[in-house]
């Protein structure tokens, strides 16, 4: 089993992308990629949106390849969309490729608001080639799914978690649960899994007792995981902010490697963009409704302008290492000048 996990917010986007090979079946979840709309006042610095376009290549590239796609939730950063904005990854970007993988899908009887339309464009590239899951799950020999289970924190919303594989080949995707479901924890025991995917709690979203309170419960969860995984990847909302990455270095402290975020699974450095937004700005200014005036579309523009800064961060930042925004500044100054 290789797995290769193409966005998350510690890679840079919004996300939890991920692509499981198992060599008779290929898997593509929650393929979608999405920045922040506004964070701090300001929209996406187009360096930011230069990951995202990275991000959205190797969605493609993975799309291409994949015997199965499967998404948990129609969410703007869990799927490609029929009217996505310059931030998330457009339908039509994808083309014709692939049309003959096998879809996972929520049934219709579980979607809300603007859920429907992203179901229905789903339908119409696929020209209805799928399964839906639904609230009695669905499953093969390989992949089987449970739920639906509450967005973490947002009830409104459900998600389906995911489980490939068998053994010491065996992944649980866990995606928008958010470490606060019990059930949830409890069925990864029920199926075991050598490797758990999850997101975390959103932290940044959150305020004094509250924020304590969300902090514990959702660590007690993530200490349960442990238990039942050999190894635990623990990204997206949690990693949209420096304290989140610091409560996920806590969990490390307690268990060991065993725990991780995302850039570290990957060997790449945790590259926050979303939390140091301001810091983006306050080193590389540029008007906050930038892609308005040069009418960026997302098709490249940014990676083109903006590579070799890129490249200098993911060369040059410390590995298994959360910057403050003042260490940022310096690194990002670096990579500039370079």
């Amino acid at each position: 089993m290789k797995l290769y996990i193409a966005g998350s917010e510690s890679l840079g986007t919004r996300g939890l992308s991920c692509f499981v090979d198992l060599g008779n079946r290929l898997f593509l979840i929650d393929p979608g990629v999405a920045l922040g709309y506004t964070r701090y006042g300001l929209h996406p610095h187009p360096l930011q949106a230069a990951f995202s376009e990275i991000t959205k290549i190797l969605i493609a590239m993975f799309w291409r390849r994949a015997t199965d796609i499967i998404v948990t939730h129609l969410h703007g950063d869990h799927v490609p969309l029929p009217n996505a904005n310059p931030f998330q990854l457009p339908l039509g970007l994808l083309g014709g490729l692939n049309r003959e993988a096998l879809l996972w899908v929520k049934g219709r009887g579980l979607l809300r608001g603007r859920e429907m339309a992203r179901f229905e464009g789903l339908m119409n590239y696929f020209s209805g080639r799928a399964v839906y899951i639904t609230a009695e799950g669905a499953s093969d020999d390989v992949v089987r799914f449970s739920g639906p289970y509450p967005h973490g924190l947002n009830t409104e919303t459900k998600v389906f978690i995911v489980g490939i594989g068998e053994g010491p080949n065996s992944i649980v995707h866990l995606s928008d649960t958010q470490l606060l479901v019990s059930d949830v924890i409890e069925k990864v025991g029920e199926w075991g899994a050598r490797m758990v995917v999850t997101d975390g709690p959103p932290l940044y979203r959150l305020r004094g007792p509250v924020k304590l309170h969300v902090a514990e419960r959702a660590r007690a969860n993530a200490l349960r995981l442990a238990d039942h995984a050999d190894y635990v990847i623990i990204d997206h909302h949690v990693a949209r902010s420096v304290d989140g990455v610091r409560w996920i270095e806590g969990l490390r402290r307690e268990v060991g490697d065993r725990v991780m975020c995302a850039a570290d699974f990957m060997g790449r450095p945790r590259l926050l963009l979303e939390a140091w937004r301001r810091a983006t700005y306050d080193v590389m200014p540029v008007d906050t409704d930038w892609f308005v005036r040069d009418r960026y579309r997302g098709v490249g523009e940014a990676l083109s302008m903006y590579g070799n800064v890129v490249e200098g961060l993911v060369r040059e930042a410390p590995r298994e290492l959360t910057l403050n925004d003042a260490e940022f500044k310096r690194l990002l100054r670096r990579a500039v000048i370079a």
